[in-house]
């Protein structure tokens, strides 16, 4: 049985290796087409840009873009026009969760309230219904070509004025530094910009 398959093969390759010269000149298979195109000297250029789109990316914090002074109190400058920079400063302080009771660009100040996370707080919060809230005052000025934000707990009366007076916790420590710590590491490493 080998024997006869292998027969009928050998016999089938021999017929399909005939001199036969319509098998083997590709002379008479169809061509595509040729585009007949006059190029000017503006198009090779274009033909030659081998140049490579890239896509932007979410940049995550500022880094170099901002740094803290070394002075007392210590204040954050932020390598940004006035006008950039109050939104960058919004949208780090929105990003930390730190809410903005009162904001008053032509003065260049933002109200906010902030109590530092820490372990006595979260308790007293589960135990009272409200949370008393401490209000900082942002000053936010133009320093050449950057911006300067200094943080500092608000007086008696901004702290009436930015909240009602039965939230305002008036015995609270100065968290002031604690305050521009986080959001100079929000601003440096976590704020999601484009």
């Amino acid at each position: 049985m080998k024997i006869v398959r292998n027969f009928l093969l050998a016999l089938a390759l021999t017929a399909c290796g005939g001199d036969d010269p319509r098998y083997r000149n590709t002379e008479m298979l169809e061509r595509p087409p040729v585009l007949v195109t006059h190029a000017s000297p503006t198009d090779a250029a274009i033909l030659e840009d081998d140049s490579v789109i890239t896509k932007k990316k979410h940049k995550k914090g500022l880094e170099d873009d901002v740094y803290l002074t070394a002075s007392k109190p210590p204040v954050i400058n932020i390598k940004q026009p006035f006008g950039e920079a109050w939104n960058t400063l919004k949208l780090a302080l929105t990003q930390s969760e730190i809410k903005i009771t009162d904001e008053e660009k032509d003065k260049g100040l933002y109200f906010v309230s902030y109590n530092p996370k820490s372990l006595f707080g979260a308790v007293s919060s589960l135990l009272t219904k409200e949370e008393k809230q401490v209000i900082y005052v942002l000053t936010v000025e133009q320093n050449g070509q950057e911006t300067r934000v200094s943080i500092k707990k608000a007086s008696a009366s901004e702290q009436s004025s930015s909240l009602e007076s039965n939230n305002i916790d008036r015995e609270a420590d100065d968290d002031a530094e604690a305050l521009l710590y986080q959001l100079f590491e929000t601003l440096r490493d976590d704020l999601l910009t484009v």
